[in-house]
């Protein structure tokens, strides 16, 4: 609420919403694909543990610091789009997968809708397009919390850090890793070849390499999911995005 509140939401850039859109969405469906053989939850578990980026906790830091304020923007509108994916329509269609029950648009839109952080993105989207600015006295208060964000971001990575898996489960995990990077390195040269402003496609091209979403093991938990898998490929993605965020970078900025 607060980083939207601080630019201007302009239409010409929503682009970058519907390319992370997009790239999540993809995500998706390959993950659904790699797990079509353990049936439904097996998709389920596949599409939410291949999609999603960390965005908003873990890369913008990254992106101000070595690609400078304006990077920021992009990055958000690129998480507006990623959210709207991961915490959205992938969350409402896992769930009803997950639990066995006949996903019908209504089942779809009733969970759609009943996810906090879409219904949030929808609404900021919404207000930023019209602009209309929260008042003040709501941006004190959620700057305030707000601020907590990274060190508790850090602490529950840390917590959750899960580097040791039974066999059976590292090779599933690493497939599941393996595909993610496998789609992150496919988008890279689309995104570099786009005909739009060249600070822009080095951003959405260093945030192809984020972590995982940190909100994909807790949904994979509400599912009655794999979560120890889960937490180890968040694990993994995290530490390999400490170092290839700011390889990506210093090569692309």
């Amino acid at each position: 609420m607060t980083s939207f509140d601080t630019f201007d939401l302009r239409p010409d850039l929503l682009y970058l919403s519907g390319l992370g859109a997009a790239i999540v969405a993809t995500q998706a469906l390959a993950g659904g694909l790699l797990g079509r053989k353990r049936g439904r939850r097996g998709q389920a578990f596949s599409a939410l543990n291949v999609s999603g980026f960390n965005i908003g906790l873990f890369a913008v830091p990254y992106v101000l610091a070595l690609l400078g304020h304006q990077s920021v923007v992009y990055a958000a509108l690129f998480d507006v789009g990623n959210a709207l994916v991961a915490a959205g329509l992938l969350y409402a269609w896992a769930m009803g997968a997950a639990s066995g029950a006949p996903v019908t648009p209504g089942v779809l839109a009733r969970r759609l809708f009943s996810s906090p952080v879409f219904d949030v993105y929808l609404v900021l989207v919404a207000l930023g397009l019209l602009r209309i600015k929260l008042p003040s006295g709501v941006i004190a208060f959620t700057s305030l919390v707000g601020g907590a964000n990274t060190f508790l971001a850090m602490f529950t990575i840390g917590v959750g850090l899960e580097v040791m898996l039974v066999r059976p489960k590292l090779a599933r995990a690493l497939r599941h890793l393996g595909l993610r990077y496998a789609l992150s390195a496919a988008w890279l040269p689309v995104v570099l070849l786009l005909p739009v402003a060249a600070d822009a496609k080095a951003v959405v091209a260093v945030l192809l390499f984020a972590p995982v979403a940190g909100m994909i093991a807790p949904f994979t938990a509400e599912a009655g999911l794999d979560v120890e898998t889960s937490a180890f490929i968040t694990s993994a993605s995290v530490l390999i995005a400490i170092v290839a965020l700011p390889v990506a970078a210093v090569a692309l900025g």
